[in-house]
């Protein structure tokens, strides 16, 4: 997919970027509703759900990939970079109107929203994963940096060792 399509020619129109602009931000609006369904199971802790929710959003960012793939194949072949710069250029260049931007914009604000949305539910993630962690080490005897504030404000530990849960 990283190789240029010897085939590919540019749009004929700036109609035919604005489909695949179009196509993108539909993906990417069905990429938001996938994560926001990642959350839910997150938060809710349904595996099956969370399987089904990281599959579909594979896909969808694969389909994603394939179609920015394309638009920077279409930017390359008029001789402008993938940049915001290059974007403007591009966009003038097949006789833009301003609805080549204004999709670009839109198809920039939900991709901005995706990643926020994708650190949050890794927060989510990596907050459960500690929980679970926290829980096991207690469970085994190992209370980790348990301490007491000494009158100075310093941490120190009560006891040279951890006890076991049920020896407490």
């Amino acid at each position: 997919m990283d190789r240029a399509n010897p085939n590919l020619a540019l749009p004929n129109t700036a109609a035919q970027f604005a489909q695949s602009l179009k196509l993108s931000i539909q993906l990417m609006g069905d990429l938001e509703a996938a994560m926001l369904e990642e959350t839910r199971a997150i938060e809710t802790r349904e595996s099956d759900s969370l399987l089904r929710v990281l599959a579909s959003k594979r896909d969808l960012v694969a389909r994603l990939e394939e179609e920015t793939l394309l638009q920077k194949q279409w930017v390359a072949l008029a001789h402008h970079p993938f940049t915001p710069v290059g974007m403007t250029k591009f966009f003038a260049g097949v006789g833009d109107d301003g609805q080549l931007l204004g999709l670009w914009s839109i198809l920039r604000e939900s991709s901005t929203r995706c990643d926020g949305m994708n650190r949050s539910n890794a927060r989510l993630i990596e907050r459960g994963r500690k929980r679970v962690a926290t829980s096991l080490r207690i469970l085994i005897g190992d209370d980790g940096t348990s301490a007491t504030y000494n009158p100075r404000g310093r941490t120190e530990s009560t006891t040279p060792r951890s006890r076991t849960f049920s020896q407490a």
